[in-house]
């Protein structure tokens, strides 16, 4: 049986140390789940890498972006977790139906020398399967991204930035034949460094935490032995509440600050997957 890659065996044994003292300081069923993610680690298929851009929809009073200028990076751990395949001719015809296999060797030394002895056992002879196609393919993916590129239409104001995935978990479906694929994809997410500067040069920091929702389309082709994929997706980012405070105490947060964030929008995508996996 062909090894699993190196890659493959560093993703689990670096994680093991650290899901040990997940296990320590988590007793109980931390055991349990211990056992279960080191098994969905071992279970990796393929390695994919994805880079976004796009805009704003609908747009939002309180932030905006340019077409296009909304940008995303990301990558993501591949489990194929089903099939559905299709029988593309008529099983092998059976010649045999039993076989013999071989159980031990019975040596017996006697006065007329050696004699050895074969031992078998008759047993079915296996049937052989009728040849397959897999038309689709599912997988579950979890992944980290990272959106950025966003700004305050107010010109006073300077906002900066950027939205995290802590992790994103999708489900796809591929159609095999043409390479099309639909998915889903959901996962906790915040606001990570936001900070906003006044026409006063004063300097807040805000927080905020939500969910992602996105649906997505694309289509992926073999190139040397990589898939190499086009996407168009639909985000839902939403943070309907953005806890703002000042750098320096002594100054009152500027009431202008957006309380609320909505960076959902339509972006376009390319990406590379690779296997990692048997």
């Amino acid at each position: 049986m062909r090894k699993p890659p190196s890659w493959r065996r560093a993703l689990v044994t670096h994680s093991v140390p650290f899901l040990a003292i997940l296990t320590f300081l988590c007793p109980g069923d931390a055991n349990a789940q211990l056992g279960a993610i080191e098994a969905f680690a071992r279970r990796v298929t393929d390695l994919s890498f994805n880079a976004h851009l796009g805009g704003l929809s609908p747009a939002s009073d309180e932030v905006r972006a340019d077409a296009f200028g909304l940008r995303s990076f990301g990558l993501e751990l591949l489990f194929e977790i089903g099939t559905v395949d299709e029988v593309t001719g008529p099983a092998p015809t059976v010649t045999d139906t039993v076989a013999l296999a071989w159980t031990e060797m019975v040596v017996v030394v006697g006065e007329d020398g050696v004699d050895t002895t074969y031992v078998y056992e008759v047993a079915p002879a296996p049937t052989p399967a009728a040849p397959t196609r897999t038309i689709w393919t599912f997988e579950m993916g979890l992944g980290y991204g990272q959106t950025f590129g966003f700004e305050s239409p107010d010109p006073d104001i300077d906002l900066r930035g950027q939205v995290r995935d802590l992790p994103a978990a999708s489900l796809y479906a591929s159609y095999e034949p043409v390479g099309f694929y639909i998915g889903l994809r959901s996962g906790f997410m915040r606001i990570q460094g936001l900070q906003a500067f006044d026409a006063a040069g004063d300097a807040f920091s805000g927080k905020s935490e939500s969910f992602l929702l996105a649906a997505l389309v694309g289509n992926s082709v073999e190139v040397l032995g990589l898939n190499i994929f086009l996407e168009a997706a639909y985000s839902v980012r939403s943070f309907p509440s953005v806890e703002w405070r000042a750098v320096q105490s002594s100054v009152p947060v500027n009431l202008d600050l957006p309380r609320e964030l909505s960076l959902s929008g339509w972006s376009v995508g390319t990406g590379v997957q690779f296997k990692i996996g048997s």
